[in-house]
């Protein structure tokens, strides 16, 4: 004989899905907070969703956002507003936080293995701005730094540095290489001149930028900024890149003491052949805020939000 309050089995299932619906219906009205999405994550999500997207490029857009942060060494920070501080001690430190930020750019835009722009009438460059950094006057305090940061120490350091929890180098996960070095003088020795990745000057501000061509003829990136050294460059080392297929981009010229010692060249960004797509990818680099190399990159659109 059952209890006038007890349950059936048909009414305990019939509560469980309308426990179940009402769930659902506050997930989908946002009353619902399971964990919210990092900006990193609502951007990849969408470029996964565009590169995948059957109907037009103007229907499925991207939601990438523009990430503001300052790396300081007395937790001070002048030329931006609300950024968010990075307070460091050591060069390694400096190295770590824009490695990160270069994986981040990679990872939140495909990896160099999703079309997220499409065809276009003529070969365009898409350019994506990651990060905007201010590297603040603090860091001349920083030992090793003075007034300015070697792009040559920190590609040493993402050739050398695994990421968190990962067996490979920074420079593996991004270039597809790592030995960034013997990359630079195989492709460069034909000049019979010293290479460089440039300098970073304390005090200004800086982008963490990638980009991607969209999949027409075989157009190039535009080597950028300074004097061109043997025209356009895309040089496919040999014996490296098997796989990923890097090249270099951009060999400038530092001439007249403009960059560098007058008898370097200065390597702008690598170039990375798209993985099983037509498109060619701009790896992440660092490029000056609004400066004449970055202006050069012929961006037809930038894609992320400021």
């Amino acid at each position: 004989m059952k209890n006038r309050g007890e349950l059936t089995t048909q009414q305990i299932v019939m509560l469980v899905i309308a426990i179940a619906s009402f769930l659902v219906l506050l997930f989908f009205f946002g009353l619902l907070d399971f964990g919210q999405e990092t900006d990193a994550e609502v951007c990849r999500n969408s470029v996964a969703m565009k590169g995948g997207s059957i109907v037009s490029s103007e229907a499925a857009r991207l939601n990438c956002q523009r990430k503001y942060l300052c790396i300081t060494e007395d937790g001070t920070c002048e030329g931006m507003t609300s950024p968010k501080v990075e307070k460091v001690e050591t060069k390694e430190e400096i190295y770590d936080i824009l490695s990160n930020e270069m994986a981040d750019c990679w990872w939140m835009f495909g990896e160099g293995k999703i079309d997220y722009v499409g065809k276009d009438a003529t070969k365009n460059n898409y350019c994506s701005i990651c990060s905007q950094i201010v590297f603040d006057d603090s860091l001349s305090e920083v030992p090793g730094i003075d007034f300015e940061i070697s792009k040559d120490e920190l590609y040493d350091y993402l050739s050398k540095k695994n990421m968190s929890n990962n067996k490979m180098t920074y420079s593996e996960y991004i270039f597809g290489e790592k030995d960034l070095n013997t990359l630079r003088q195989e492709a460069l020795k034909e000049y019979g001149t010293g290479a460089t990745f440039g300098k970073i000057k304390i005090g200004e501000q800086y982008f963490v930028v990638m980009g991607i061509t969209s999949e027409t003829n075989n157009w190039k990136w535009v080597a950028v900024g300074g004097v061109i050294v043997g025209g356009v460059v895309g040089v496919l080392t040999p014996g490296l890149n098997a796989v990923a297929g890097i090249l270099v981009l951009g060999i400038l010229s530092t001439g007249g003491g403009i960059w560098a010692d007058a008898h370097d060249v200065e390597i702008a960004a690598i170039e990375v052949e798209g993985q099983g797509i037509d498109n060619q990818f701009m790896a992440p680099t660092i490029l000056e805020v609004d400066s004449d190399k970055f202006n050069s990159l012929n961006c037809e659109e930038i894609v992320t939000h400021s």
